[in-house]
């Protein structure tokens, strides 16, 4: 079988649903020729001054086409035309972009100008949909034509230096994200970041890993915390959250599209002997790895105890890595995405049998 997979340009996307997938089917060698293309190569017709259409699609000579968050009336034209020409279309979604907050950087172009709608009709007329999470399956897959593939770490990764190895005199609590994709998130914490560092004042501090624009406002933190900047590369990303923070939060919003959302992060600060905080999603607490924390009350004796009690950090880190190391690296995935992508070749012959 031969597969091409178009990547969307979305680094963590890219990493963990395309590039890390395509590195261990191969290496597993399962007898699956995999190509990565960045978008693909279309002949367009014109329409009399209407937009063009889509004639003619390049797959490459491949039997499996895999569209990662494919989102405009194109991208819709390009499934129909493969799939005339007899390639299987995949989808693959790891996030509802109906469900984007209102206040997020992307609520105008995919809620107001629906591209996350044209993405729902792209999933829906796909031979198969794989999915990060069961409720995001449920979301672009009612149609029972869908997989749900969880998110994984690379051995590489979850066997660097681990985090607790350490044993800071400062205690670094961490956060890694932009809040101008998160702007609801940290607020879920309340008072309760502010009152464990004040607990534990001078031994401890708190740094933002990405974009905290104005996080000490939103916190109301007495001090303005440091910032570390985005990485682009995602393996020196998650290494550099293992060389920094001692303790990870994961607060999250409980709405539409949080409900949704993977449990990546949480994975990685796991992955890297971090202590994680985290928000009771739906997604943590299938994951089962890390502290819940409801309350700003929660938050705040949550963080605390990380903060001073080093032994209990350490055993609460080593127990959520090797839980990593033993059910959540990519290496188990190979055959998933495999028996995914010959799901969808399957689908697309019946369909063709049936004169769909």
């Amino acid at each position: 079988m031969k597969v091409l997979m178009m990547n969307a340009g979305h680094l963590g996307s890219d990493y963990y649903r395309v590039n890390e997938p395509v590195r261990v089917v191969h290496e597993a060698g399962l007898g699956v020729d995999v190509t990565v293309s960045r978008g693909l190569a279309t002949t367009m017709r014109p329409t009399g001054g209407n937009e063009p259409v889509v004639d003619d699609v390049d797959a490459q000579g491949a039997d499996v086409v895999v569209l990662q968050l494919p989102k405009t009336a194109q991208m819709l034209q390009c499934i129909h035309v493969l799939q005339a020409q007899g390639v299987a279309v995949v989808v693959e979604m790891d996030d509802l972009l109906t469900g984007v907050a209102y206040g997020s950087a992307g609520y105008d172009a995919l809620v107001r100008k629906g591209m996350g709608r044209q993405a729902l009709e792209c999933a829906r007329a796909a031979d198969l949909v794989t999915t990060t999470t069961p409720a995001l399956l449920a979301e672009y897959a009612p149609h029972g034509r869908g997989v749900v593939i969880p998110n994984a770490i690379p051995r590489r990764v979850a066997e660097l230096p681990p985090a607790y190895e350490r044993d800071p005199e400062v205690v670094t609590v961490g956060w890694a994200g932009s809040v101008a994709g998160h702007p609801y998130d940290l607020q879920e914490m309340g008072s309760g970041l502010q009152q464990a560092l004040d607990r534990t004042r001078d031994r401890s501090r708190f740094v933002v890993l990405g974009q905290k624009w104005d996080v000490q406002d939103r916190l109301r933190l007495s001090e303005d915390p440091p910032e570390i900047p985005w990485i682009d590369d995602v393996d020196a990303y998650t290494t550099l959250i293992g060389d920094v923070f001692d303790v990870g939060i994961a607060p999250l919003r409980i709405d539409r599209f949080n409900t949704c959302k993977s449990w990546l992060k949480n994975l990685e600060y796991a992955a890297r002997g971090v202590y994680c905080v985290r928000s009771p999603s739906a997604e943590y607490e299938r994951l089962g790895l890390g502290r819940r924390a409801r309350a700003p009350k929660d938050w705040a004796k949550a963080l605390t105890v990380a903060i001073e009690d080093p032994e209990r950090r350490r055993e609460q880190a080593a127990r959520d890595r090797a839980v990593v190391l033993d059910r959540h690296l990519t290496e188990y995935t190979a055959g998933s995405w495999v028996a995914a992508w010959q799901r969808a070749a399957e689908n697309r012959d019946l369909a063709r049998r049936k004169g769909a």
